[in-house]
């Protein structure tokens, strides 16, 4: 492993992520109080989440296709400037429509970090050390959400959200100077890849083999009942807690779990595939658990022990993509952030469709799509295996050796 280069970018990922929550904690607040609509927030979350995909799905080729330095050099730019510009209608506490408008332009680039950070991990470490560097990474993530939204409620009161939008900027600039001292990276593809192996290798290589299918459904499983939830945590807050910043609370909660779902990790027998299954189904009906819960101290446990099971799945699923052929992890893991932020954008729809039509309900909501999750997830370790079949665009049948279940 490249210690120095390993430490830089995780660095850069870190900083990046507590500035991004920052963001996301104030703008569901601010939302949700100018306009006292639980649609608000569902409507922020599903403009926040729906282009994710289309990035995921571009990301995935570009890891492989180019240096995946400079792919999150430049996504990182990009973000920064479109988040500095979110303190103008903040700001001036007018046309808040387009808060919307830019929180989707953002998170079209940001979708394009999990492929690129999954293919920059892939060249910066091997073998165990792929433990180690997605351990720190689901710990940083945690951490940031463990900070984060608590310095956020903390803060919002008296400073309102422009100060902290336009910290969020500034963990980007700080990560893209991070971004500039890595090494370069080359890209894994050394042939010429056409737009259809571009496009659908990564999801065919997915389908062939059963983790990755785990991987891969669990990912849309449990978003799509993770972001109704999360949709609706000012609405829980308010509701339980008896103020909505008070979701400020909840956010750390979840990033207390994901901290100790890394520590977790750190027990020699958990680091393996099998862990994977049981993790993400763990996750989904914490989820539910939430829902029909109703105690705040249960909310708090519930998130804590959901989130810790649900990182110790994310870390050694993320070994296990990292494991595939260098030049089919970035299209490997497009197809699975794919998933995930598909869920992610269901989850928010349903939740957004909800609010318009049955109001504050949604705890039926979330209870619904984390049973409808774990079923999905079964079928996923269930369904069948399909025979692999050559490709002339990308040697993915490279990325197909067998991984033990």
């Amino acid at each position: 492993m490249r210690r120095g280069s390993s430490v830089r970018f995780l660095a850069g990922v870190g900083v990046s992520a507590f500035g991004d929550w920052l963001t996301t904690f104030a703008l569901a607040v601010v939302l949700y109080r100018e306009t006292g609509s639980y649609a608000a927030t569902a409507g922020y979350f599903l403009v926040r989440v729906a282009p994710r995909p289309v990035g995921a799905w571009l990301g995935g080729p570009l890891g492989d296709l180019v240096s995946p330095r400079l792919g999150i050099l430049g996504a990182a730019l990009t973000q920064g400037a479109i988040t500095a510009a979110l303190a103008i209608p903040l700001g001036l506490d007018r046309a808040l429509w387009s808060v919307y408008v830019l929180a989707g332009l953002s998170q079209l680039v940001g979708g394009s970090w999990q492929p690129l950070t999954a293919a920059v991990m892939a060249r910066l470490g091997t073998g165990e050390n792929r433990h180690t560097l997605n351990l720190v990474y689901i710990g940083l993530s945690g951490g940031a959400m463990l900070v984060s939204p608590a310095i956020g409620a903390l803060l919002l009161p008296s400073l309102g959200a422009v100060p902290l939008v336009l910290t969020d900027a500034a963990t980007f600039a700080v990560a893209a100077i991070l971004f500039v001292s890595l090494p370069a990276l080359p890209a894994g593809v050394s042939r010429r890849l056409s737009l259809r192996g571009a496009a659908l290798d990564g999801f065919t290589a997915v389908l062939r083999q059963r983790m990755l299918r785990i991987i891969a459904l669990g990912a849309f499983s449990s978003t799509v009942a993770i972001t109704a939830l999360q949709a609706a945590l000012p609405a829980l807050a308010s509701q339980r807690f008896g103020n909505s910043a008070d979701a400020g609370l909840l956010y750390a909660c979840v990033g207390l779990g994901s901290i100790a779902g890394s520590l977790i990790v750190l027990w020699p027998p958990l680091r393996r595939p099998g862990v994977i299954l049981p993790g993400i189904a763990c996750e989904i009906a914490g989820i539910g658990a939430v829902a029909i819960a109703g105690a705040p101290a249960a909310d708090l446990l519930i998130l804590i022990a959901s989130t810790a099971m649900a990182s110790l799945a994310q870390i050694e699923g993320g070994v296990v993509v990292q494991s595939q052929a260098p030049d089919t992890v970035g299209r490997i893991q497009g197809a699975v952030s794919t998933s995930r932020y598909l869920g992610m954008s269901g989850g928010a729809a349903l939740a957004l469709v909800l609010a318009v039509t049955v109001q504050s309900n949604w705890q039926v909501l979330v209870l619904i799509l984390a049973i409808g999750g774990l079923i999905l997830l079964g079928a996923s370790a269930l369904g069948p295996r399909v025979t692999p079949t050559t490709t002339t665009t990308a040697k993915v049948t490279s990325a197909l050796a067998e991984i033990p279940d």
